[in-house]
């Protein structure tokens, strides 16, 4: 069975998405260290002038320790209007704006006050559309409490998979051999980009996954995710 363990990031890029369509198990790592000015709470759009973020105000004042699955959201600001007002002024042109703006005000309607719960719907919304049947669960329910490599090992020996796949960002740090002692194998993820239309000019790469469902859209069959990487 391979596994894949990654934060609950706010509609991350395709090349996650990738990594979770070829993974039977997907563990959600709820339960570490929230990082200000990272993917938790925010990503980049194309906008008409240009790339920008969408970012979700957290209440994180004092709060440096706390982990992903506590981080609560800042709902005295109207965050929620000014993404949808920035979504909308910047996609209405895109095929698929009126299917994905619907999803997208629904969930927001929820009225979310953990940026997890945000973040588990939104993924939940694009893996559907791209097609990703693969299920979760979330880090915080299994019996683990090493830390590092240790801890991914034993995330994955808990949910009893044989392959961990990640990207290749992590050769940084992984401790491969860790993971030979206990006969699991470490399956690196090869992930090339596809270029697909855009709007406000030249492609950009690494964009949230809204930009590619806007502009790609969501066929009904069950070979969607084989559109993340098509151009491979």
């Amino acid at each position: 069975m391979i596994v894949t363990i990654h934060q609950p990031d706010f509609l991350p890029w395709l090349g996650f998405f990738d990594r979770w369509a070829k993974s039977d198990l997907y563990i959600v790592l709820d339960d570490v260290q929230f990082l200000r000015r990272g993917w938790h709470n925010r990503d980049k759009i194309k906008t008409k002038a240009g790339v920008r973020w969408l970012t979700v105000p957290v209440i994180s004042k004092g709060l440096y320790f706390q982990h992903i699955r506590d981080v609560r959201i800042d709902n005295e600001t109207n965050w929620r209007r000014k993404h949808l007002g920035t979504i909308k002024a910047n996609y209405r042109e895109a095929p698929n704006f009126e299917r994905c703006f619907r999803k997208i005000e629904e969930i927001y309607s929820e009225g979310h006050r953990f940026i997890l719960d945000l973040n588990l719907d939104l993924l939940r919304f694009a893996a559907g559309e791209l097609g990703i049947a693969t299920p979760f669960v979330l880090a915080s329910t299994l019996d683990t409490g090493r830390k590092s490599t240790e801890r991914l090992v034993e995330l994955v020996k808990a949910v009893g998979g044989t392959v961990y796949m990640t990207g290749q960002g992590s050769k940084a740090y992984l401790d491969e051999q860790r993971f030979c002692v206990e006969r699991i194998r470490v399956l690196w993820q090869e992930f090339e980009h596809p270029a697909y239309g855009q709007l406000h000019g030249d492609f950009v790469p690494m964009l949230s996954v809204m930009d590619f469902l806007m502009m790609r859209g969501a066929n009904k069959d069950a070979r969607r995710a084989s559109d993340i990487h098509s151009c491979r």
